[in-house]
């Protein structure tokens, strides 16, 4: 590409310095290599956290915070508005609260008052998650994540976008009042 300059991937570290700079700032631009070495470090803590009791609940919380601006200035350095990311995340709520009404509205159904066996909540449980609305958000939810997914792998956008300037790309303006060609006189 003519006067554009390619800039190289960030490394591990780098990356994880640049979004640890930006871990609150929304707005901006981010990079692919700065977003998966960001969020392949984050999901290895997660892992690892769900070994620790108590707080093995907490902190993956934290991190799902923390990772909203990433999404966000990632998406933005595709030209993308980051609420795509709240069309998920609502999705998601919705997904929870119709599980959870659901469920209750089944133990109220079945007068489960004392003491549920095993087996009588696992077939609670599958008969819920049957329910044809909860079919239908999860279905929806599953297209919305590879549609996200397909949105976060993409490349940059060369020039600046109205989100600022690319951080991958650097656009070499040609100085004004040079003609490109200039004929030889004899």
């Amino acid at each position: 590409m003519n006067g554009i300059t390619y800039l190289p991937q960030l490394t591990l570290t780098e990356a994880l310095e640049e979004a640890w700079s930006k871990i609150v700032q929304v707005k901006g631009r981010s990079r692919r290599s700065e977003f998966w070495w960001t969020y392949l470090i984050l999901a290895i803590i997660k892992m690892i956290c769900m070994f620790i009791p108590i707080i093995g609940s907490i902190i993956p919380l934290a991190i799902n915070a923390a990772t909203i601006p990433l999404v966000f200035r990632r998406l933005h350095d595709t030209g993308r508005s980051g609420w795509w990311l709240g069309g998920y995340i609502i999705l998601s709520v919705i997904f929870v609260i119709v599980f959870l009404s659901w469920l209750y509205y089944m133990i109220q159904g079945n007068d489960f008052t004392t003491a549920v066996q095993d087996s009588e909540f696992a077939t609670l449980l599958l008969r819920t998650l049957l329910n044809p609305t909860l079919i239908t958000i999860g279905a929806l939810m599953f297209a919305y994540g590879i549609i996200m997914l397909i949105f976060l792998c993409q490349d940059s956008q060369i020039h600046d976008n109205k989100y600022g300037p690319s951080p991958k790309y650097k656009v070499e303006e040609p100085e004004e009042n040079i003609p490109e060609y200039v004929p030889e006189w004899k």
